[in-house]
């Protein structure tokens, strides 16, 4: 191969696939309903409160807030 193939473009996009595939495994241990997720032998541990989250998503569903909506759609309901 020519050493010239190797140029920013080429480390940009592997960057740019190892940060878009972290992120999403980011995002994946967020949202899993999983009460402690362990990456690598435990270099990345997740614990979260799934029973507290799911209070307030239905207090929120009880007083007529939708925890699902994005802040566009909030906003044109006002």
């Amino acid at each position: 191969m020519d050493s010239k193939e190797f140029n920013s473009g080429f480390f940009l996009t592997i960057a740019g696939i190892i940060t878009a595939f972290l992120s999403g495994l980011l995002v994946y241990c967020i949202k899993s309903k999983c009460s402690r997720c362990r990456l690598c032998y435990g270099l990345v541990e997740v614990d979260r409160n799934v029973q507290l989250e799911m209070e307030e998503e239905k207090f929120e569903i009880e007083h007529g807030i939708n925890p699902f909506a994005t802040s566009k759609e909030e906003e044109t309901k006002k």
